[in-house]
């Protein structure tokens, strides 16, 4: 009886959750009517800061991308295009990148955007240095200068053969230097402040429930091809799932389990859009604390790995193996750690390195892991790594976990290792190397190879693609060897809508845009 009760609590709280769902929507632009071309998302993602000066995690991005603006980015496709500059120029040596801004761009208040809120929202993210870690991005910027009030020069530390690019991430979106403060990040509820020039103003955001935004008047650019969006948080994809069933939303990107993918792809009312993927996820290791400073500790758990088994029992074959930090599509990609440890679990060679490394088996380790920001599969992955460490003799793990608002936070600084994912900055194998391998990088683990940072200099100073490309698989097997992280798979970019909805495939490449201005029904 008992059990039956707490279904129906259950049941009745997925209920309620809808109706104040259809009612929200229903009322954030004036009734039912005016909700005819409202896109209504879903997602069980957590927004932890919508300020682009200190936001590095994909559904915070998710709330930015509609609002902000780079001087360069992927408007229609994954190929590099100037947005808000008509095109960068730089010196001979890579160190000077001179950039000439669009005419007659406003922000969404209606100020115009010139050269000083370029250089103001660069100024802000290096002087905020925000715990996110977005400023990283901008390692090689040493100033910001302005030739007049269409023109914007970076001076770099160093050649930076891939600067178009870092100017494509929201550490370079275009921030109104009149309604973000130059020293502190702006509170993600101040929506009358987080002004930008993209196609969409935030008009409401209420943490955890919901994100509403309407066509920027001011906007440049086309037109989106709705009435405005919403986003409405889901705690659980299982609900997130009945309200795209009943209606009450019209499409959900991130995150579904795969076998909820899989009951919804057999709906002939729901269609399941997938692109292609360069979403990867990867264990970390906090290389300065024991156990894991110890690289043979390291090795013995890249030996066991259990990629197949995860990618076809806990993801029934919607993600693929993956043996390097750099996802398979990517021009200069190699399987680096196919190569180094091979492409299944190796028992013997795992108990080598567990007895090079002269420690006591089973060696007790933690493992982190959080629960929704990466979906709910998340718990039967860490479970199945679990099994191998300990099916394996030379482990004993424990499996903790955390919410991401407490996990982004702490990382290296508590954790010794730790599951992360990537979804792109740019889609580029830079941002899957140097944002892991440089010094300081924003996960805090304490790596630190100078023979890696040469790689680096030389692959961000390359004159030819080809060049960039050689050094970049030298990288990739660099940081196999030294395993400050292990890569185990990459994903599509999916998303599920009802049949009524108009493109989203559009919008599925590997920049990893979800370009909801595209999007109608």
């Amino acid at each position: 009886m008992a059990k039956r009760r707490f279904r129906w609590l259950l049941a009745g709280s997925a209920v309620a959750v809808l109706a104040v769902t259809a009612a929200l929507a229903a009322t954030a632009y004036g009734g039912s009517k005016a909700n005819n071309k409202i896109v209504v998302d879903g997602t069980t993602g957590t927004v932890v800061n919508i300020d682009p000066a200190n936001e590095y995690d994909y559904d915070s991005f998710t709330v930015d991308l509609p609002i902000f603006q780079g001087l360069y980015g992927f408007p229609s496709g994954a190929k590099l295009a100037p947005v808000l500059a008509t095109g960068c120029s730089h010196t001979k040596n890579l160190k000077t990148w001179t950039c000439h801004l669009r005419h007659g761009v406003k922000f969404s208040n209606g100020d115009s955007m010139t050269s000083a809120d370029v250089k103001y929202s660069f100024d802000r993210v290096q002087a905020i240095k925000g715990d996110q870690g977005i400023w990283t991005l901008l390692t090689y910027l040493k100033s910001t200068t302005v030739s007049g009030p269409y023109t914007v020069v970076f001076h770099l530390t160093a050649p930076d053969s891939v600067w178009p690019y870092i100017l494509s991430t929201n550490a370079g979106f275009v921030v109104d230097k009149n309604t973000f403060p130059a020293d502190k990040i702006l509170a993600n509820t101040d929506t009358a402040h987080m002004i930008g020039t993209g196609p969409y103003a935030l008009t409401k955001f209420t943490p955890s429930q919901q994100a509403v935004f309407t066509v920027n008047k001011n906007y440049w650019g086309p037109k989106p091809k709705n009435g405005g969006l919403i986003i409405n948080y889901f705690s659980k994809s299982s609900t997130m799932k009945l309200a795209l069933q009943q209606g009450s939303i019209d499409m959900a990107f991130q995150t579904f389990t795969p076998t909820e993918l899989a009951a919804m792809g057999k709906q002939k009312s729901l269609v399941v859009h997938s692109g292609h993927g360069v979403v990867i996820r990867y264990l970390v290791f906090n290389v300065k604390r024991p156990p894991f400073n110890n690289l043979n500790v390291r090795k013995a758990i890249a030996y066991l790995m259990p990629r197949q088994t995860i990618a076809s029992r806990v993801y029934h074959g919607t993600v693929a193996p993956l043996y390097s930090m750099v996802p398979k599509g990517l021009p200069g990609q190699a399987d680096a750690y196919k190569a180094v440890y091979g492409a299944k679990p190796n028992l013997a060679k795992a108990k080598a390195a567990m007895k090079a490394a002269g420690v006591k088996t089973p060696l007790k380790i933690t493992l982190w892991w959080t629960p929704s920001h990466y979906g709910d599969a998340s718990a039967e992955e860490y479970t199945e790594i679990q099994r191998a460490l300990n099916a394996s003799g030379l482990f004993k793990v424990t499996l903790k976990s955390a919410e991401w608002a407490q996990y982004s936070g702490a990382l290296g600084k508590v954790y010794g290792a730790f599951q992360l994912g990537w979804f792109p900055d740019y889609p580029d194998a830079d941002d899957y190397t140097v944002s892991f391998y440089q010094p300081k990088s924003f996960y805090n683990n304490g790596y630190n190879s100078k023979t890696m940072d040469k790689l680096i200099a030389k692959e961000r100073g390359a004159k030819t693609t080809a060049s960039r490309y050689s050094y970049l698989k030298k990288m990739q097997l660099l940081g196999a060897k030294t395993l400050p992280t292990i890569p185990y798979w990459q994903g599509n970019m999916i998303a599920v809508s009802k049949s009524s909805v108009k493109g989203i495939d559009s919008t599925l490449d590997a920049a990893y845009y979800m370009r909801f201005w595209l999007i109608s029904k």
